[in-house]
């Protein structure tokens, strides 16, 4: 049988903390933007994150365009892709506690790996 595992991070937490969720339709939840920002869109994601997970530089100008690299934002686009994995663990387990995790692929039963350091 197929074992899921998964390492939640603090980081998985602080974007979490920061997204707005908004209904469309009477029916259907979605995530419309992180932060305070009124008009996200896809080109301003990475300073987003960049702002959640690493705080403002000293010297900041929010119209100052930022050149992010090619790992960043791989890095970046990882954690945003867990991050359904991770609000699930986190409403399943009902805790905050980071670390890892892992259930049946065929069952959202989520418990903490204590094998795992």
């Amino acid at each position: 049988m197929s074992v899921i595992t998964f390492e939640l991070k603090k980081e998985h937490i602080l974007l979490l903390t920061k997204l707005r969720w908004n209904l469309q339709y009477a029916n259907t939840l979605y995530v419309s933007q992180f932060g305070e920002n009124e008009t996200q869109d896809l080109i301003n994601i990475y300073e987003e994150v960049d702002l959640i997970l690493n705080g403002k530089p000293e010297i900041f100008d929010p119209s100052d365009f930022r050149d992010y690299t090619p790992e960043q934002k791989a890095g970046w686009d990882l954690l945003l892709s867990e991050l359904p994995t991770a609000l699930d663990i986190l409403l399943y387990t009902g805790s905050f506690d980071l670390g890892h995790y892992k259930t049946k692929y065929n069952i959202r039963l989520w418990k903490k790996n204590e094998d795992v350091v």
